[in-house]
């Protein structure tokens, strides 16, 4: 199990956060940062998620 640290500092599963992620948003990112940490994408999802519905992605 991969764990990852939100906004909060919590510790989320990250398989459990891509489950919830936006597809579009996603597959963008998958795309553009096939090569980074579960982490890194992550980071920048929750910065496109606010980007494209002006409110924090929440677990």
């Amino acid at each position: 199990m991969s764990t990852i640290i939100d906004q909060d500092g919590e510790e989320i599963d990250y398989a459990t956060a891509v489950n919830l992620m936006d597809d579009e948003i996603r597959e963008e990112l998958h795309a553009e940062m096939a090569l980074c940490t579960d982490q890194q994408f992550f980071d920048a999802y929750i910065e496109r998620h606010y980007a494209k519905y002006g409110e924090d992605f929440t677990i």
